[in-house]
């Protein structure tokens, strides 16, 4: 089950957490606990580059260890997501401010459809906050779906 509070985090926390096969571990283990072998099978990647990039999560405090488990002598522990919504160091007068991210590999076609959702969750949005007396709160909502580069030496 996510949990879906939002974590304020640290810019060394928010760099640890921009990197997409991090951002897919995150949401993984958003859905259940898992080691890191189990979820380097999941994710169809090397189970030391798995491993490494769980330890700099649970170290940086992303991920939390949910329980540990001793099968045929040897040690499993299971680590489990805090949350999948992030909010980064804000300035004066950001309290009302949400900002997440999610790192993702997305294909041309998610992007779309992706895009379309948004469209209709801006317009849903927009109907509901005009409806809403008690909506007070001036916000930009924004999306953006940015391609960055990954490191090719993992």
């Amino acid at each position: 089950m996510q949990n879906y509070e939002v974590m304020d985090i640290t810019l060394k926390q928010q760099k640890i957490i921009s990197d997409p096969l991090r951002g897919q571990i995150i949401s993984l283990l958003a859905e259940k606990p898992m080691t890191s072998k189990q979820t380097a099978v999941e994710l169809g990647k090397n189970p030391g580059t798995i491993y490494y990039h769980i330890k700099q999560l649970y170290e940086h405090g992303i991920l939390e260890l949910d329980h540990v488990e001793t099968v045929k002598g040897i040690v499993e522990k299971y680590y489990k997501a805090k949350t999948t919504l992030f909010r980064g160091p804000g300035g004066i007068g950001e309290e009302h401010r949400v900002k997440n991210r999610v790192p993702l590999y997305l294909s041309d076609t998610l992007m779309d459809d992706m895009q379309e959702e948004m469209y209709q969750l801006f317009k849903k949005y927009g109907k509901k906050a005009r409806a809403d007396k008690t909506a007070k709160i001036p916000c930009i909502v924004e999306f953006s779906i940015t391609e960055i580069q990954e490191d090719k030496n993992e």
